[in-house]
C-alpha cells in the first residue's frame, strides 16, 4: 500500500507543479503601498504584506495575487482578507514559508490605477483582536495594458471607414445613400462577429490547456500503475 501511494502522489505533485508553473510564468511582479483607508499614511498592517504582488492578465482583466506573511509567534494564520475590491478573496492558499504562514489570495479588476480597498482582520489570540479598512496603491508602470470592447470596435470601425471610398459629392442620391448604409450594417456585423470569436477564441485556448494537463495527470497515473504491477511481481518471485 505504501509504494502505491508513493507512486500515486508522484503525478499528483508532478501536476501540481506543472500547474502552478502554468499559471505564474506570465505573473508580472508589481509593487505596492498599504495605507490607512482613504489616505496616504501608511497602515500598521504593511509589515504584514510580502512584496511584489503578482499580476496576470486573464479575460481582460488583471488577476492579483498578494500574499500576507505573518511570524509564528503570532498564532498561524492571524491575518484573514474579509473583502478586497468589493469582492471576496480568490483562491485562498495558506502554506508555510520557513517558520512563517503565508495566506495568499487573489483578486480581479480592471483599473489598477485607482487605490483598491480591503477590510482584514486581525487575531492575535489574547493579545490584539481588530477589525481593519485598508488601501492599496499599486505601481502600475510595468503593468500591461488592457483593450475593452469598445477600443476594439473602435479600432475595428475605423480600419473599416479608412477602407471604405470616401464620397466627395455632397448631394449622395438614395440609392447610395441606401447602398452606405448597407455597408454599414455589415461592417456592424462583422465587428460583433470578431468580439464573438475572439472570445470563443481564449475560451478555446483555456479549455485546451486545461485538457492538456488532464492528458498529463492522465498518463503518469498509467505510468505509475505500470510501474506498480511490475514492483509486485518482482517481489513475487523473489519470495
Amino acid at each position: 500500500m505504501k509504494n502505491i501511494a508513493k507512486i500515486i502522489s508522484f503525478p499528483l505533485l508532478l501536476l501540481t507543479c506543472l500547474f502552478i508553473f502554468g499559471v505564474t510564468v506570465s505573473a508580472q511582479s508589481v509593487s505596492y503601498r498599504t495605507y490607512k483607508y482613504g489616505t496616504h499614511q501608511t497602515s500598521m498592517a504593511d509589515g504584514y504584506y510580502a512584496r511584489p504582488a503578482q499580476v496576470v492578465v486573464d479575460d481582460n482583466q488583471y488577476l492579483v495575487t498578494m500574499t500576507i506573511r505573518t511570524k509564528k509567534d503570532l498564532s498561524p494564520y492571524p491575518v484573514r482578507v474579509l473583502t478586497i475590491n468589493g469582492q471576496a478573496p480568490l483562491n485562498v492558499v495558506k502554506t508555510r514559508h520557513g517558520s512563517d504562514y503565508d495566506y495568499r489570495y487573489s483578486f480581479r479588476t480592471n483599473n489598477l490605477k485607482r487605490d483598491i480597498s480591503s477590510q482584514i482582520k486581525i487575531d492575535v489570540p489574547h493579545v490584539y483582536q481588530a477589525t481593519h479598512n485598508i488601501t492599496f496603491a499599486f505601481d502600475t508602470t510595468q503593468l500591461p495594458k488592457l483593450t475593452n470592447k469598445k477600443e476594439r470596435a473602435s479600432h475595428a470601425e475605423s480600419a473599416i471607414k479608412r477602407s471604405a471610398p470616401q464620397v466627395k459629392n455632397k448631394s449622395v442620391k438614395p440609392k447610395e445613400q441606401l447602398a452606405q448604409k448597407k455597408q454599414a450594417a455589415i461592417a456592424n456585423r462583422q465587428i460583433a462577429q470578431n468580439a464573438r470569436n475572439q472570445r470563443a477564441n481564449q475560451q478555446r485556448q483555456r479549455n485546451f490547456y486545461y485538457v492538456i494537463l488532464a492528458g498529463v495527470l492522465s498518463s503518469l497515473i498509467l505510468i505509475g500503475v505500470a510501474v506498480l504491477i511490475v514492483v509486485n511481481a518482482k517481489e513475487r518471485k523473489s519470495k
